[in-house]
């Protein structure tokens, strides 16, 4: 469906979407994980809107805090931002696809070491299937730039649309 742009770890992510009876059903962000080559995020496509509100609202949270840091020399924070995220799905790949149902997102505002500040949710989360099975994931986003890039990419008509479109191009050659 499209990327968003992550300055924290230098890379664009995939954004990718699925689609049943004419709805958006899922949306899957891509993340950062320690051991896994891809890991996202998946959203319901009911809960997308819910999902991006959140996220403006770190976002909006972030910069303001990022301002007062900066304003008043903090050289060293770690504090949760109180906004509730919609439930999501964690998926991540290693020999297979695993997946983590159910985790609710904790942003928190980091002022790492380096003196970069960042919006982060980093849990270890392990496999539904097989509690044997986890992965620690890195959902961060660094300044005003990455929040924009994601926000861009969630436009649940726009993801639709797109899906639609594919899909009706795909039936005409049966």
């Amino acid at each position: 469906m499209g990327k968003y742009q992550n300055t924290y770890f230098g890379k664009e992510f995939e954004i990718e979407a699925a689609q049943k009876n004419d709805k958006l059903q899922s949306v899957y962000i891509g993340i950062e994980a320690k051991d896994a080559k891809y890991a996202f995020i998946s959203v319901d496509g009911k809960d997308l809107e819910l999902f991006k509100v959140a996220l403006e609202l770190v976002k909006a949270k972030y910069l303001d805090w990022m301002k007062v840091a900066k304003e008043n020399n903090v050289t060293e924070m770690d504090k949760e931002f109180d906004i509730k995220f919609p439930s999501v799905s964690v998926a991540w790949s290693g020999s297979k696809w695993w997946f983590s149902f159910g985790q609710k997102i904790k942003m928190r505002f980091l002022i790492l070491d380096s003196g970069k500040m960042i919006a982060v949710w980093a849990p270890k989360v392990t496999s539904s299937s097989n509690r044997y099975i986890d992965e620690q994931i890195y959902f961060a986003l660094e300044g005003e730039e990455d929040f924009d890039s994601l926000l861009s990419q969630l436009n649940y008509q726009a993801i639709l649309d797109q899906l639609l479109n594919k899909k009706n191009n795909e039936d005409l050659f049966q």
